[in-house]
C-alpha cells in the first residue's frame, strides 16, 4: 500500500522537530504486513500508520510519554520503561492505534506474550 500519510500529518497530532518519515516507514511497515486483508478501510489503516508513527515519535522523544506535565516552572515526567505499561499501551498514540484496528492483533502483539522485544532509549 501506498504512504498516504505524512510528516505534516505526524506533527499535526505530536509536537516535534524531527523528521517523522522513518517513523512513519515502520507504521507503514507494520500495517503492511499484519494489518492489510483483515477488512478494514484504507482510511482506518491510514489512521493507524498515523498514530503509530506518532507513537514512535513519542517512545523516542519522550522516552515513553508524559504522565506529567506543569506551565508554571516546566516540569514534566516521563513514564519510564520499567512501567506496567508496555508496548503501544505506554503512549497515547499507541493506545489509539489499538483502538482504530478492529482485528484487535496490534493489542495483542503489544502484551507480555506478543512483545519480541522492548524498546529503550538511551540518552
Amino acid at each position: 500500500m501506498a504512504m498516504a500519510i505524512s510528516d505534516s500529518d505526524v506533527k499535526a497530532i505530536i509536537d516535534t522537530e524531527r523528521d517523522t518519515s522513518p517513523f512513519i516507514t515502520t507504521a507503514q511497515l507494520i500495517v503492511d504486513e499484519d494489518l492489510i486483508g483483515n477488512s478494514m478501510s484504507t482510511e482506518r489503516l491510514d489512521q493507524i500508520v498515523l498514530y503509530l508513527a506518532a507513537h514512535f515519535v513519542c517512545v523516542t522523544e519522550e522516552r515513553g510519554g508524559v504522565t506529567r506535565s506543569r506551565l508554571g516552572d516546566a516540569d514534566e515526567s516521563y513514564r519510564g520503561i520499567d512501567s506496567t505499561a508496555q508496548g503501544l499501551s505506554s503512549t497515547r498514540y499507541g493506545q489509539q492505534a489499538m483502538i482504530l484496528d478492529s482485528t484487535g492483533l496490534l493489542a495483542a502483539k503489544s502484551t507480555n506474550g506478543g512483545l519480541k522485544a522492548i524498546f529503550e532509549v538511551v540518552g
